[in-house]
């Protein structure tokens, strides 16, 4: 595989990495990472990203000794030798090396950042648009989601549905409301008349606060577009008329099938399409600058 991995700050090729085997990140999931859009030479959000994975860090009470500062210097030295147009950054933080599940003292944290090529969606595939596939999560999560490691539930999930013609699942929680898709964030659209409600499950149903769908739902407020979040149910479906979802790698993307339902977000009069310029407006303009680093979103 193409791309360069930096493991406690010593770079090679992927192919080429020794990731210690006892590794509580891979023996037990114990650990949390990040994913983030490079373009060119610019990190997408990088800044609330960054919150994000701290968040995620003091919560699971993974220590991260590492600046914001030095991070970004680590990213960005990445970017710079692989010269990628499209690059997806991933940055992990472990707990340590241990062979066992109960905690030792003097761990220390192991960080890994990969920086491989990536590429944005082609016509054909915003054409297309996504097929989800409704399914209870096993777990049925509640509340805020933390971003861990582990897509095997995922990984089990789309193998089972991608024989039918899907391309990923889309999770519902123990009361039957939808939470997001496999990777990436769901919002829903609705038209009654000249009305639209654009509508994503909030953080309590059981998601991950996603910093593209918080882009979005920012971007939709400074053009006085109203977002709700609210409980999604599969027996409402039928009113929505368009549905997109959100990721760092791929932006905005239109869904054009829910189980039966069919979808209208790839049509070129869609309000999806609308919220996709948008989208592609600030990260041309916005999205590695000045303002998007001062201002991390919650």
């Amino acid at each position: 595989m193409a791309g360069l991995v930096s493991v406690n700050g010593h770079i090679s090729a992927v192919s080429e990495a020794l990731i210690p085997a006892q590794d509580r990140g891979f023996l037990f999931g114990d650990a949390i990472h990040e994913m983030i859009a490079g373009r060119a030479d610019l990190l997408i959000d990088f800044a609330a990203h960054v919150a994000r994975l701290r968040r995620a860090a003091a919560k699971s009470r993974i220590p991260m000794p590492w600046t914001d500062q030095e991070l970004r210097f680590e990213c960005d030295h990445l970017l710079s030798l692989t010269k990628f147009p499209h690059s997806a950054l991933r940055i992990m933080i472990s707990r340590g090396t241990s062979p066992t599940l109960k905690m030792e003292a003097g761990l220390q944290p192991n960080r890994y950042i990969y920086c491989l090529p990536s590429s944005l969606p082609t016509q054909a595939q915003y054409e297309k648009g996504l097929q989800l596939k409704s399914k209870k999560h096993p777990l049925n999560p509640r509340g805020e989601q933390l971003k861990a490691p582990s897509y095997l539930h995922t990984a089990a999930a789309q193998d089972e549905i991608q024989a039918e013609g899907y391309d990923d699942v889309l999770w519902m929680n123990a009361d039957a409301e939808f939470t997001e898709a496999g990777t990436a964030n769901v919002f829903l659209i609705s038209r009654d008349g000249d009305l639209v409600e654009i509508a994503t499950p909030p953080l309590t149903a059981g998601i991950l606060p996603g910093i593209t769908r918080a882009r979005v739902m920012e971007l939709l407020e400074r053009s006085q577009i109203p977002v709700t979040e609210r409980s999604l149910t599969l027996d409402e479906l039928p009113r929505f008329d368009e549905g997109f979802v959100t990721s760092s790698l791929r932006g905005p993307f239109p869904i054009s099938r829910i189980d039966k339902h069919r979808l209208h977000s790839t049509r070129p009069q869609a309000v999806f399409q609308h919220i996709l310029r948008l989208y592609r407006s600030w990260e041309s303009h916005e999205g590695g600058g000045s303002q998007g680093e001062s201002s991390p979103l919650n």
